[in-house]
């Protein structure tokens, strides 16, 4: 069984600085051999002088001589052009020294054109390839000990950030009541910060992880294969220049053909590859080679944390954002690595027919075949660039998938264009607004959803599609008004909706698992927001109102046709809920936990829709139905003149700085009557967690929506999910 060759890149890894002083050394000694035949050369040039000097002055002396020897000093006849069989065979004699005098200026020329000459020049190209193998080599530690700096700045900005927040955490710890709601927010907004610079950490460690990978099982390797074989491309390149020395020796110098012939042999024994086995034997570790370990995790000083990908509701929205624009870029990466691996194995190919050819014509090294690898090198160098960025995209994506699933399955990604606004602009998400008028903001070019920059990545991936302009100033009222009615019911539930101490989630952790992505999916449509007197009214442009199919000749194309998600309909303000019915204060802030309950937070004005029942009442906040303890309301009088503004301030900034612990809940009645929904819209299922629905259509309501947008309903023993917005209780 044939041996197999040895491979640089398999057998010594991360071993290019070695590898690469010893195929200079290589190179460097080709000067020597050239040396050598030329001062060979001189010699056979000196050699051949003396004896053209030695031919000509004994044909001089010939010619003196040739009569005298021929037919004697006084001959009768002349004796004209005739010489002796002595004078003829000396005439032969000297004409031999002549020719053999030419023979060696022959191969002294030879030795200089064919043999010094060459080597010169395989000597000048070789180092020059090598040359780029070095620059090659260069590149890639460059950008590797770059990825390393870029993991070293992100571990230290994550580090600083979490610093940070341990200073707004102390801050929101003392601060009086006039300051803690925004000592709180500042908490908040420098946790969300915090997170996505965490998973900005985790995602480049992960990033490095691959790049340093790569670079020591593919890139380096294949640098070392091809060093490799320039090497043993300059060995054949040597056997060749040696073996015709021989066959010029040989054919000047028949008395030495065996000697020559001998050399050539042994020549032809000096396989390519057997200096490269004696380089790996005498320069292969004891031990074998060690990888060097995995870079990981490594937590903050100041903020104590885990190496899990945070997948909060906003870290997941960042998440979503991350991936969809790693996504874009990924497919197209893909294909450009195809075409350049494509070809690479098509100069291999080329390489390997070019090697077998210059075989075949006794060794000879064309220049062709130069063209050919200086090719295949700087094709894997294009290679290897594109397929770093290739893996770093899927290694973003895999680590976003492996924590969140697939959180891009439903997703409908806003495509935004930088806009600089020439009239003052508010946030779609923050409600702030955008200033400065070179491109500071971004606007959706499908539904015109307009950010600051720095919003884009948190913004969730519900994008309705292309919208017409009625279309989309409508659901512009719609983001702007759901922001306003939320930042006005923003303090008073804080107490509900934080579980930490203080009430106010100082937790010095906040790292959650993984959870449903079925929130980033709710269809959106024709937008229906909360009126004064109560109900829900679709919006309307002053000119024409937002429907399935508009008026003008070539309607847009809609994603959904169908109202929005109940997450983009604010809640009625208590005091303009429709008075049909007594009024309760709650006295605890108390969260949903079971089918039928609703959250509602401590302070809020509910209308008692049905009385105590097994100690829970059912009441409505804004436009949300659904019982509570009714330990946990107190019944209101008759309204009475509202209070001053300042009093009604102070009166919400006391009750927003107590913590009130809500008495225990009672058991759920039983026996509880079910609650009917009928859809209102048609619906076609997108997965197979969701109902398919005709209008029409009756379920027995399971959950209502908890603010993702869905409802869990039960149709023939089966339970599913249907779009909130399309149905309605009946």
């Amino acid at each position: 069984m044939e041996e197999a060759p040895p491979n640089f890149g398999a057998e010594l890894k991360d071993a290019f600085k070695p590898v690469n002083a010893w195929v200079q050394n290589g190179i460097s000694w080709m000067a020597d051999v050239e040396e050598f035949y030329r001062e060979r050369a001189v010699i056979e040039k000196e050699y051949s002088s003396k004896l053209a000097q030695l031919a000509k002055r004994y044909f001089d002396k010939k010619s003196k001589k040739t009569a005298s020897l021929s037919v004697g000093d006084t001959p009768l006849l002349t004796p004209g052009s005739l010489e002796s069989a002595s004078m003829t065979t000396w005439n032969s004699l000297i004409t031999t020294t002549e020719i053999i005098s030419q023979e060696h200026d022959k191969l002294a020329n030879d030795m200089v054109a064919k043999c010094a000459d060459t080597i010169k020049v395989l000597n000048s190209r070789y180092e020059a390839f090598r040359l780029q193998h070095e620059k090659f080599e260069k590149r890639l530690t460059t950008e590797r000990d770059a990825q390393y700096s870029e993991l070293k700045k992100t571990k230290a900005s994550y580090d600083a950030t979490c610093k940070e927040l341990e200073g707004k955490r102390v801050k929101v710890d003392k601060a009086f009541d006039s300051g803690r709601s925004r000592a709180q927010k500042g908490y908040d907004h420098q946790m969300a910060e915090m997170h996505n610079i965490k998973n900005t950490y985790l995602i480049t460690l992960n990033v490095t992880n691959a790049w340093k990978e790569k670079y020591y099982h593919s890139d380096i390797p294949d640098v070392l294969c091809s060093l490799q074989d320039l090497n043993e491309t300059r060995v054949q390149a040597m056997n060749t220049v040696w073996r015709l020395s021989c066959t010029m020796e040989s054919e000047s110098r028949i008395r030495e053909s065996d000697h020559m012939n001998a050399l050539a042999a042994e020549i032809d024994r000096n396989l390519p590859h057997l200096d490269s086995l004696m380089f790996i034997a005498h320069n292969q570790p004891q031990n074998g080679w060690q990888e060097p370990p995995d870079f990981f995790f490594e937590p903050s000083p100041i903020w104590h944390d885990t190496d899990e990908i945070v997948v909060d509701e906003m870290a997941k929205v960042w998440l979503q954002n991350k991936i969809a624009k790693s996504q874009s870029g990924l497919y197209s990466l893909r294909q450009e690595v195809e075409r350049r691996r494509k070809d690479v194995e098509s100069m291999r190919a080329k390489r390997e027919k070019a090697r077998g050819s210059s075989e075949g014509a006794g060794g000879k090294t064309s220049i062709e075949e130069m063209d050919i690898l200086r090719n295949l090198l700087s094709g894997q160098e294009e290679l290897a660039s594109v397929d770093s960025k290739r893996v770093a995209l899927e290694v973003e994506v895999d680590t976003v998938r492996q924590a969140c699933g697939d959180i891009d399955k439903n997703a409908h990604t806003h495509k935004f264009k930088s806009t600089s606004f020439k009239i003052p602009t508010s946030c779609d998400l923050c409600h702030d607004k955008i200033w400065g008028l070179s491109a500071k903001g971004m606007t959706c070019k499908d539904c015109g959803f307009t950010c600051h920059a720095n919003c884009e990545m948190k913004v969730p991936a519900n994008c309705p599609g292309p919208l017409d302009k009625t279309a989309k100033k409508a659901l512009k009222d719609v983001r702007q008004h759901k922001g306003a009615s939320t930042s006005t019911d923003k303090l008073s539930e804080l107490p509900a909706t934080n579980g930490s101490s203080h009430g106010l989630g100082l937790g010095r952790s906040n790292t959650v698992t993984s959870v449903s992505t079925a929130s980033t999916s709710a269809p959106v449509a024709p937008a229906r927001v909360s009126t004064p007197l109560g109900r829900s009214d679709t919006v309307k442009s002053t000119t024409t109102p937002i429907s399935p199919v508009t008026a003008s000749p070539k309607p847009p194309t809609r994603r959904v046709l169908a109202p929005p998600p109940a997450k983009y309909i604010a809640e009625l303000p208590a005091e303009d809920m429709k008075a049909d019915g007594p009024k309760a204060k709650m006295l605890y802030g108390y969260t949903a936990n079971g089918n039928g309950e609703i959250s509602v937070g401590e302070g809020k004005e509910v209308v008692v829709i049905e009385p105590d029942e097994g100690g829970w009442t059912k009441v409505r906040n804004g436009m949300v139905e659904g019982v509570v303890p009714t330990s946990y309301i107190e019944m209101l009088a008759p309204p009475k003149p509202s209070p001053a503004p300042v009093e009604l301030e102070a009166s919400s900034s006391r009750r927003t700085s107590m913590i009130k612990k809500g008495p225990v809940v009672p058991p759920r009645r039983g026996g509880k009557k079910l609650t009917h929904v009928q859809a209102i819209y048609s619906y076609k299922a997108r997965t197979a967690d969701e109902f398919d629905m005709a209008e029409g259509d009756r379920f027995v309501l399971i959950a209502e929506d908890d603010g993702n947008g869905w409802a869990e309903v039960e149709k023939n023993g089966v339970k599913k999910m249907v779009p909130a917005n399309y149905v309605e209780k009946v």
